[in-house]
């Protein structure tokens, strides 16, 4: 099953905590252009993360002349650095834009799904999750949703009877 870092658009509030904690932990500095993540602000107070989604047929893979990105047995996308030249094919190949050149070495960096920064979410919203689970909770949100319209509608509905049972 492909694991992936996912973050609902909906809860995210764009502090960019999460790229600070990204680029902390793997480069050891506070600096958002060495995040293998990114917080992308779509509309004010729509802000999206932007993670690899460790696709099931990897079109950056296929487009590294290098063969520096490969697909590991847990399904998970990694670069190769030592075999990166930093072309930039991947990048142009990613449907997400996930994929980003270290701003010094010119490399290839992405997420890699550790979950390091779900930790520090202070919304609770990043998760390392699948397909299968992102729909099973999508599924979830749904049915709460409408059941909470349903017990709204039966609440005012029992207000304009006067609380009559």
């Amino acid at each position: 099953m492909r694991r992936f870092l996912y973050a609902d658009p909906t809860v995210c509030v764009g502090c960019r905590i999460c790229e600070a904690v990204c680029s902390f932990h793997w480069e050891k500095t506070l600096n958002p252009k060495k995040a293998r993540i990114r917080v992308r602000r779509v509309d004010p107070g729509l802000d999206v993360v932007v993670a690899c989604r460790n696709c099931e047929h990897p079109w950056c893979v296929e487009a590294c002349p290098e063969e520096a990105l490969q697909k590991n047995k847990q399904g998970i996308v990694v670069v190769k650095s030592k075999k990166c030249r930093g072309c930039g094919a991947c990048v142009e190949a990613c449907p997400f834009g996930a994929i980003f050149l270290h701003p010094e070495t010119q490399k290839s960096i992405k997420c890699v799904a550790c979950g390091f920064c779900t930790t520090y979410c202070p919304v609770n919203t990043l998760r390392i999750t699948t397909e299968e689970e992102l729909a099973a909770l999508k599924q979830q949100k749904v049915i709460q949703h409408e059941c909470g319209n349903l017990l709204e509608e039966l609440r005012v509905e029992r207000e304009e009877k006067g609380g009559e049972e």
